[in-house]
């Protein structure tokens, strides 16, 4: 496999064999799809009555003909139906790892292991195959992400942060953050570095999500220090960005992906030009700022059919009431609202431009994804592009874009089999016959969730 940007090659064996290690409990398995109209995640038109060859977790085999030569057992007739790449959300926090909003400074770290195993089922039984989690408490996750690779639990494949890099005071420095002031506090990268995240995110934001108070923040040489001191290691990078000149800063200081879209304003047409020119991944995380507007006025969005499949009854309630009513008094019902048609018009220039989008939520509920892409829509994306978006490219924004995000020949066989067409609406991705981690089919009937409590 191709070496990711900035990973050396032991890391890459390991990343490697752990992802086949928590493909399935069985490798030996061999799967064939046959007939189906296939949407393979790279942005060609769907591909009619192909047939789709899954052998010891990987795709070897992608056939416009039949084929015969595997055991009746492990076929599937996939007439009238459509298979996508399993979908990823490229930024989530996942629940139980830590209760509390950060910009009230009452965040306290929990370990929640109950708690993530059921959210994770959520993700599993949304089509969800790949989450990478942008911070939450470092024995939390990790413990997750491990269980997760060695088969102790059914999950998408985590990737993780654990805690992010924030400046002393600024945004997202309180409990289980590594701060960093100066050169001389390098010492809390190299322990970041001994928990192996699959990529390391800063946090360079003067504002905060309130855009008020003003806080400190990395300098620009001292960000792009640490930067290349974490690509030096073999770790890629993320920065939470809020406009487009803290976007830029992290540009300049060299980093391998953003973590939002900017929701400070209109971006000029010149950085969706660069953004397309670099190549550079961002997540589009629209749905965080999307949710907490509409839910003054809507929270019946808890009711769509896969939150009521997923989320306890006393969840929902809790956000159609609880969390409703902190956001209404807050003032960030109000101001999100103001911010999200703005976000919209940015993620259609930078679309329109040919920058790499990939789909995130910056939330923690599997559902959440098909609201991204459903606001992808809204935005102007197509589609078919969105389904893109939620599948290759997030894995581009990964680095793992030679083992994961489309059904092509030699990729781990994660995938999503859809009983409508989601080029034709993309509310059809919610339509799911069947989820595949590594070739083996996911039994949605044994997850822990309400669905299957009833």
């Amino acid at each position: 496999m191709t070496r990711p940007i900035g990973y050396p090659r032991t890391q890459v064996a390991i990343i490697a064999t752990l992802l086949v290690l928590g493909a399935a409990p069985s490798l030996a398995q061999t799967l064939l799809i046959e007939n189906v109209t296939l949407i393979d995640g790279t942005g060609n038109p769907p591909m009619h009555h192909v047939s789709v060859l899954v052998e010891d977790a990987r795709i070897t085999s992608v056939s416009p003909v039949p084929i015969p030569t595997v055991d009746a057992a492990n076929r599937i007739d996939g007439t009238g139906k459509y298979l996508i790449p399993g979908l990823m959300d490229t930024h989530i926090h996942l629940a139980g790892g830590r209760q509390g909003m950060v910009t009230e400074g009452r965040r306290t770290l929990t370990m929640d292991v109950e708690t993530g195993t059921k959210t994770l089922h959520g993700y599993l039984y949304s089509g969800v195959t790949t989450v990478y989690d942008s911070g939450n408490n470092a024995p939390f996750i990790f413990r997750m992400r491990e269980d997760e690779r060695t088969g102790k639990i059914i999950s998408p494949r985590i990737f993780a942060t654990g805690p992010v890099v924030a400046f002393p005071g600024g945004y997202a420095s309180g409990e289980g953050s590594a701060v960093i002031g100066s050169w001389e506090d390098i010492g809390a990268l190299d322990q970041l570095f001994a928990l192996q995240p699959d990529m390391i995110k800063f946090v360079l934001d003067p504002q905060g999500s309130m855009m008020n108070p003003l806080r400190p923040t990395f300098s620009p040489e001292l960000l792009k220090r640490l930067v290349q001191y974490c690509q030096a290691h073999g770790f890629r990078t993320t920065m939470h960005v809020s406009t487009e000149a803290a976007a830029l800063q992290a540009i300049d200081a060299g980093v391998n992906a953003l973590a939002h879209v900017m929701i400070g304003g209109r971006i000029n047409p010149s950085f969706a030009q660069l953004m397309a020119s670099k190549r550079l991944p961002m997540s589009t995380t629209m749905t965080v700022y999307n949710n907490i507007a509409r839910i003054a006025d809507e929270p019946e969005m808890f009711d769509g059919r896969l939150f009521v499949a997923t989320l306890d009854d006393s969840e929902r309630a809790r956000q159609k009431t609880q969390e409703r009513e902190r956001y209404i008094r807050s003032g960030m019902s109000r101001m999100f609202s103001v911010m999200v048609p703005y976000m919209k018009e940015n993620i259609g220039q930078l679309y329109a431009a040919g920058a790499i989008l990939a789909a995130g939520t910056d939330r923690t509920f599997g559902p959440t994804l098909h609201q991204e892409l459903a606001t992808l829509v809204e935005a102007g994306v197509s589609p078919a592009d969105a389904i893109r978006m939620a599948t290759l490219n997030g894995a581009i924004y990964l680095g793992m874009e030679d083992d994961l995000g489309s059904i092509t020949r030699g990729k781990l066989a994660d995938m999503v089999l859809l009983n409508a067409d989601p080029t034709a609406d993309i509310a059809n991705a919610q339509a799911i016959e069947a989820v595949f981690k590594g070739g083996v089919r996911v039994d949605l009937n044994a997850l822990q969730l309400p669905v299957n409590r009833r």
